[in-house]
């Protein structure tokens, strides 16, 4: 079963940071943020998106050797305890932007709340809920897709940057000169 979730998911990774990269690349071909819903871009990439998040996860809980690394228990135990507290985050995070600006609506810059810290909390939290996720689960497969999704988030950001100067102009300019991409360093 892990085999065959793994496969599907690196596949799927390899099409989404592919189609990123392209945005990367090929501006005019931005995957995202997409440019209006039921476009091709909205087609490729929330479905690949929504797979790869999920596979993540049924990769990691399919895999029961779970001793790729031979990590303590404590340790796994403590990336789960991180995972919740990520995943905490995350939902405050989504709650101050609000669920339309979390799928690109033009809403409002938002910089309250967590949002005066970094400017992606969203995308930094889900990071660490993936990396939790994959020290938890000590599964090769679980490591390879997380480490995609990672990379997908970290994308993503770059990606979204100039979408964002575009739609906000000199307000997100001025933000990203006051909030640091993903957090403040010490």
């Amino acid at each position: 079963m892990t085999a065959a979730l793994f496969t599907v998911g690196g596949s799927i990774a390899v099409v989404l940071i592919s189609a990123l990269l392209l945005t990367l690349a090929f501006p005019r071909l931005r995957i995202w943020p997409p440019p209006a819903p039921l476009t091709w871009q909205s087609y490729v990439f929330w479905p690949s998106f929504r797979a790869l998040n999920v596979l993540c996860f049924l990769t990691a809980i399919s895999d029961r050797t779970g001793h790729f690394l031979g990590l303590a228990a404590g340790i796994r135990l403590a990336a789960l305890a991180l995972l919740a507290a990520s995943l905490g985050l995350f939902v405050y995070s989504f709650r101050v932007l609000g669920r339309d600006n979390s799928y690109c609506a033009r809403d409002g810059l938002v910089a309250r709340g967590i949002y005066r810290w970094s400017r992606n909390p969203q995308n930094a939290t889900l990071m660490l809920v993936y990396g939790s996720l994959a020290v938890a689960a000590d599964s090769g497969p679980a490591y390879l897709l997380c480490a995609a999704m990672i990379a997908a988030y970290a994308l993503m950001v770059l990606a979204e940057e100039p979408w964002l100067r575009g739609a906000y102009g000199a307000s997100s300019r001025s933000c990203c000169r006051r909030v640091p991409r993903f957090l403040h360093s010490p």
